[in-house]
């Protein structure tokens, strides 16, 4: 986030103009009077991701700490716990959906705390049962700032909608990439994976079950513990050896039950554990989940996408020394202080509209000159060197956010805002966290030609 400055000068500099290109006539400009209300709609710091996931984070860690564990025996047998398996994916997602996607915490919160209430009660009074209240607090204020930022989104896309659209779209933006498609398959892809873990869990639990059923159970005295395995003495003074996970819960001296079936052999107190599937589909689930529900959020938001006419507004652009980007009103004040700040994703158009053909053979023939190198960020025909065209310094580029926009600090740290360049530009899209917009801006180079590139806002 830039910082505030306490040098700001009561009036800021003028800004480099855009020229005379079709796209700017008859643009609206974003002022004071429409930015105020629409600031006025962002969520209150309590909404902030970050104490969501901190105290999830903390509630979770005394959780786990004050669990009672009951030992592995033939009345308590251990084995794959599949309710568990899924509450700890949901607790380790909703630390990453928490922050960048509140849509799908609405919907896991609740799931979380509804399973914390059923298996982890009733045990009130005790250390364990305090933590999972913790716990179920925890979920309440993530899944109501998740609601509190979604909803601010909402008023914040009315407010900027009613003033300033939608109206024709004043640019050909038809050649954007349409993002948002690969995350998706590739989350789904990982979800197949995932399922395909569970099932093989599934058979291999009900394999060992059947051939359980079919041995014969015989009782020995533990006589010996390893890391892995047990020592045993049969009641017909039989030596045994038996593989086990938790051999520390098998006491010396006590009664144990073997399951025999020729030369198989396992602890009763241990069936099969899935651990390995579960841990393949607990990875390659949340990470499906959490790229397909990203992608689907990029694909709502992808302005190539977006049907019909965009809203446009005339802004004001300002770029700090250290390579941070803000977006302002046009009658701003205080240039550290933006509405909004940019991470420029690409640059669609390094000429613009409104250039006249002759400029944009002679950057053709320019780029045949020399050896063609496709572009990596897929944006088109910009080159990396555009970013320089449009007056991008490197640390304005970035991959975008994903997320809704409030992981930004406040600039509560440093003080000091140095101006570096401060362009008037023609915004393209509905600014709010997340939002992917476009810009028209000056080229920077002090020739009259424009750029169209692409950002990401995240609101302060």
């Amino acid at each position: 986030m830039l910082p505030r400055s306490r040098l700001s000068p009561a009036a800021p500099p003028g800004p480099t103009p855009l020229p005379p290109v079709p796209v700017v006539d008859g643009v609206p400009v974003w002022g004071h009077t429409d930015t105020a209300a629409w600031s006025a709609a962002r969520p209150g710091r309590w909404a902030r991701p970050l104490w969501s996931v901190l105290a999830l984070s903390a509630a979770l860690v005394t959780a786990v700490a004050t669990e009672p564990t009951v030992p592995c025996g033939d009345t308590t047998p251990c084995g794959p716990d599949w309710t568990g398996m899924v509450q700890t994916g949901l607790a380790v997602g909703l630390l990453h959906w928490s922050a960048r996607l509140p849509g799908v915490t609405l919907v896991a919160a609740p799931g979380l705390a509804a399973l914390v209430a059923v298996e982890q009660f009733p045990a009130p009074g005790t250390a364990s049962g305090a933590a999972n209240l913790a716990v179920l607090a925890a979920l309440g204020l993530g899944w109501a700032a998740a609601g509190a930022r979604l909803t601010a989104a909402r008023r914040q896309r009315r407010l900027f909608e009613r003033t300033h659209g939608p109206v024709t779209r004043p640019l050909d933006l038809t050649g954007l990439p349409k993002r948002g498609t690969g995350r998706i398959a590739a989350g789904l892809a990982l979800c197949a994976v995932a399922v395909v873990a569970i099932l093989l869990g599934l058979r291999e639990v009900r394999a060992d079950e059947d051939r359980a059923a079919r041995a014969s159970r015989t009782e020995a005295e533990v006589t010996g513990r390893t890391d892995t395995a047990v020592r045993l003495r049969a009641h017909d003074g039989r030596p045994l050896v038996v593989g086990s996970v938790f051999p520390e819960d098998q006491r010396l001296g006590t009664t144990v039950t073997v399951l025999e079936d020729g030369s198989w052999r396992r602890l009763a107190a241990e069936p099969y554990d899935a651990i390995g599937e579960q841990l393949l589909a607990l990875v390659a689930g949340l990470t499906g989940l959490s790229l397909a529900g990203t992608g689907l959020r990029v694909r709502r938001g992808c302005l190539a996408r977006r049907p019909g006419g965009l809203p446009a507004a005339r802004v004001w652009v300002a770029t700090d020394g250290e390579g941070r980007t803000g977006l302002h009103p046009v009658d701003a004040t205080d240039l550290g202080a933006p509405l909004s700040v940019l991470t420029w994703t690409g640059v669609v158009s390094p000429y613009g509209p409104g250039i006249p053909e002759q400029a944009v053979r002679e950057r053709e023939d320019a780029r045949e000159g020399g050896e063609h190198q496709e572009d990596p960020d897929g944006y088109g025909d910009g080159d990396k060197d555009d970013s320089d065209v449009a007056g991008l310094t490197e640390g304005d580029r970035g991959d975008g956010d994903d997320g809704d926009g409030d992981d930004g600090d406040d600039g509560d740290g440093d003080d000091s805002f140095t101006l570096v360049s401060l362009r008037e530009a023609v915004l393209l899209g509905v600014p709010y966290g997340g939002a992917e917009l476009a810009f028209v801006l000056p080229a920077g180079d002090g020739s009259p030609r424009t750029v169209v590139a692409l950002a990401t806002a995240s609101v302060r």
